[in-house]
C-alpha cells in the first residue's frame, strides 16, 4: 500500500525529528481502523502515541473528552487519526501537521480540517499534506480541486495552500522557461492541429498524467500555436513595434495630459468633487479611492476605467446646463465636443471635448479642462439659463479652436507612420485601404454644457441713488418676467403688500412659485431681505424663490435662482433701524 507507506514515512520523520503532533483525516471509519492497525503493526512503540476519534467516540461525550484531553495535554500522544466528525467546531491547535489521507471533492471540507489547527493560539508553522494515487479517480479529484482553487484566485480570494500546490508548482518553477527555444520547426501536420486552451489546471493535469514528457509536448503545442498566430497576423499586414517610454508619453501629451499619472489625478479630483452630486461617499486613500452608497458595500477604484465608469452617468437634461461657480475672474466657458471622422463611412477616428472661454479667447483641454471642471463643481452655487446671444462663440476665437484641433489630429500621425512601415514591408497596397487626409472630416457639435465663472466682490456694495436703484430693480423684474414666460410659465406682478414681487404658475403641473427679485448693476451676488420678506420666505419654504439678477450694467443681465433661500443660502442677520437678512450663495 504505497499511500500507507507514504504516511508512515512522513510520521517517522515527524516523530523522530520534532515534537509536533499530527492529525490524519480520513472520510471512512474502516479506513481509520486500517490506518491505526497498520501503524501499530509497523511501529509497536507508537501504541501509546496513537489516538482515534470517529463517530463512535463522539457519541460518548466522556470518551470523546478523554481522547481530546489526552491529545491536548499528554506529550506522548502524538498522532490522532480522525474522521470528519471533528473537522468542524473542535479546536486542536496543539497539532500543527494535517494529513488528508484521501482527496475530498469539497474545498470547504479541506478548509475546515486545516481550521482545526490553523487558528488563534497556534505557535508553529502549519503543514498540510494531501495524499493521492496515480489513478483516474484521484487525478480527477485533484484536477477538480485545482479548478476550484483557480476559480477562487480569479475571484481575487486567497485560498490557503490546502492541497500541497506549493510542492506541485515547484516542479514547474524549477525549470528555467527562459531557455525555451524562440522558434520550433513545425511539420505541416502540426500546423494543421487545433490548439486547445491551456490553463494552469491543464498543465498540472498533464504533468500528473504524462509526467515531464507530456509537459514538454504541451509546451511544444503552445509554441506552435504562437507561431501560427504570428504567421496569420503577419499575412494580414499587422506588425508589432516596441514603443519607447518617450513615444508613449508623447502620445499621451496629444490628449492634453503630461502623463498617465496626471490623467489619474485629474479624474480622481473630479470624482471627489462630484461625489456629493452622484450620491457617493468617498475616502481618498492615495493610490485608490474608496466609494460607497448608503447601505452598500464599499468598492475601491484605482484605475482610469473605474473613475470613468462612475463619472460617465447619463443625464436626463434636455438642454445644456450652465453651472455658475465662484472663481478668480469672470469667464464663460462652453464645453464643445470635437470629432474627427472618416467622411467615407462616418466612423469616428478621434473624439475629444474642449473648453472654449468666450470671455478671454482661451481653449482648455485635457488636464486643464478637468481641473477647471473640478473647481467649478466644488465652488458651484447654482445654475442659470443662458440666452442665445451669450451662447454664441465670437468669430475671432475660431482660429484658436482650429489650432487646437490640429494638435488633436496629430494623434492620427501614428496611423501614417504605421502605413509607411507596411509599405516598406510590401505587405499591402495601402493606397486602397488606408485613410487619406482628404478623407478626414472635422466637426464641432453643439455645446454639452457651460461653466459661468463669477468673481464675487468681497467689498460691501456702494450706496447708489434711489432713482438708479429703482431702475435696476425694474430691469431685474422685467428680466424675470420675460424668462418665466419663455419657459412656459404664467407670471403675475404682485403688489408690495405681498412682500414678494412675482407669482409664477406652471400651467402643466400647477406648481406655484412666489418669487422675490433682487437686482445688481455689477457682479454682486447677494440679496438683502426685509423682516417682512424673510417672514414670507420662512413660511412658504419650498414655494418661495429668490431670483438674483446681476451684471445689469453690462447690458446682458444674468439670472440665478435659489429655492427656499433661508435654508439653501448662507444667512447673516443684522439690524439697522429694523432687522435685515443678507443672503449669499453657499459653495
Amino acid at each position: 500500500d504505497t499511500k500507507l507507506n507514504a504516511t508512515i514515512s512522513l510520521l517517522e520523520d515527524v516523530i523522530t525529528e520534532s515534537d509536533s503532533k499530527v492529525i490524519i483525516f480520513t472520510e471512512y471509519k474502516d479506513t481509520l481502523d486500517y490506518i491505526i492497525n497498520n501503524l501499530k503493526k509497523k511501529h509497536p512503540e507508537w501504541n501509546q502515541s496513537i489516538l482515534s476519534l470517529s463517530s463512535e467516540e463522539t457519541r460518548d461525550e466522556k470518551l470523546f473528552n478523554k481522547v481530546r484531553n489526552a491529545f491536548e495535554k499528554d506529550p506522548k500522544a502524538r498522532i490522532l487519526v480522525a474522521t470528519d466528525v471533528i473537522a468542524e467546531g473542535v479546536n486542536l491547535q496543539v497539532a500543527n501537521i494535517v494529513v488528508n489521507y484521501e482527496i475530498p471533492w469539497s474545498l470547504i471540507k479541506l478548509e475546515q480540517r486545516i481550521g482545526r489547527v490553523w487558528r488563534l493560539g497556534q505557535e508553529k508553522d502549519v503543514e498540510a499534506y494531501t495524499l493521492f494515487m496515480d489513478n483516474i479517480a484521484d487525478k480527477a479529484a485533484l484536477n477538480s480541486m485545482y479548478q476550484k482553487l483557480l476559480n477562487l484566485k480569479k475571484a481575487e480570494l486567497q485560498p490557503r495552500p490546502i492541497t500541497g500546490q506549493e510542492v506541485l508548482f515547484y516542479y514547474a518553477e524549477a525549470r528555467d522557461i527562459a531557455t525555451l527555444p524562440p522558434s520550433v520547426a513545425l511539420t505541416k501536420e502540426e500546423r494543421k492541429k487545433k490548439f486547445v486552451k491551456v490553463t494552469e489546471a491543464k498543465s498540472i493535469k498533464t504533468f500528473l498524467e504524462k509526467d515531464e514528457a507530456g509537459l514538454q509536448e504541451l509546451v511544444r503545442s503552445i509554441i506552435a500555436a504562437k507561431q501560427e498566430v504570428e504567421r496569420e497576423i503577419s499575412s494580414k499586414g499587422v506588425l508589432y513595434k516596441p514603443r519607447t517610454r518617450k513615444e508613449v508619453e508623447d502620445a499621451v501629451k496629444l490628449t492634453g495630459f503630461e502623463n498617465h499619472k496626471e490623467i489619474f489625478n485629474a479624474l480622481k479630483e473630479l470624482l471627489k468633487t462630484s461625489a456629493p452630486i452622484l450620491g457617493l461617499n468617498l475616502v481618498d486613500e492615495g493610490e485608490a479611492v474608496k466609494i460607497w452608497k448608503e447601505s452598500e458595500m464599499p468598492t475601491y477604484i484605482s484605475t482610469l476605467d473605474g473613475f470613468y465608469a462612475n463619472l460617465a452617468q447619463k443625464s436626463d437634461m434636455e438642454e445644456a446646463v450652465c453651472i455658475v461657480a465662484q472663481g478668480d475672474s469672470e469667464a464663460l466657458i462652453s464645453l464643445i465636443p470635437i470629432s474627427i471622422k472618416d467622411r467615407r463611412d462616418g466612423s469616428i477616428l478621434c473624439a475629444d471635448i474642449i473648453g472654449v472661454d468666450t470671455t478671454h479667447g482661451k481653449i482648455f483641454r485635457g488636464s486643464s479642462l478637468l481641473n477647471i471642471l473640478s473647481k467649478a463643481i466644488a465652488n458651484c452655487f447654482g445654475a442659470e439659463k443662458l440666452d442665445s446671444e451669450s451662447k454664441e462663440i465670437p468669430v475671432s476665437i475660431y482660429a484658436n479652436i482650429i489650432e487646437e484641433i490640429k494638435v488633436i489630429t496629430e494623434i492620427l500621425n501614428v496611423t501614417s507612420a504605421y502605413k509607411s512601415r507596411l509599405e516598406n514591408y510590401r505587405l499591402r497596397d495601402t493606397e486602397k485601404v488606408w485613410i487619406k487626409n482628404s478623407d478626414i472630416d472635422i466637426a464641432m457639435s453643439n455645446p454639452i454644457g457651460y461653466l459661468h465663472i463669477v468673481k464675487i466682490s468681497s467689498k460691501p456694495p456702494e450706496e447708489i441713488p434711489d432713482h438708479v436703484k429703482k431702475e435696476i430693480e425694474k430691469q431685474a423684474v422685467e428680466k424675470v418676467l420675460a424668462d418665466e414666460k419663455a419657459e412656459g410659465r404664467i407670471p403675475f406682478l404682485m403688489p408690495e403688500t405681498e412682500h414678494y414681487d412675482v407669482k409664477s404658475i406652471n400651467p402643466s403641473t400647477g406648481e406655484i412659485r412666489l418669487i422675490e427679485v433682487k437686482g445688481h448693476e455689477g457682479l454682486e451676488i447677494y440679496a438683502e431681505l426685509t423682516e417682512d420678506e424673510a417672514k414670507v420666505a420662512a413660511k412658504e419654504k419650498e414655494k418661495y424663490w429668490l431670483y438674483i439678477v446681476y451684471d445689469i450694467g453690462s447690458g446682458q443681465p444674468k439670472l440665478l435662482r435659489f429655492q427656499n433661500p433661508l435654508e439653501t443660502m448662507d444667512l447673516q442677520v443684522f439690524e439697522k433701524i429694523q432687522k435685515r437678512y443678507v443672503l449669499r450663495p453657499k459653495t
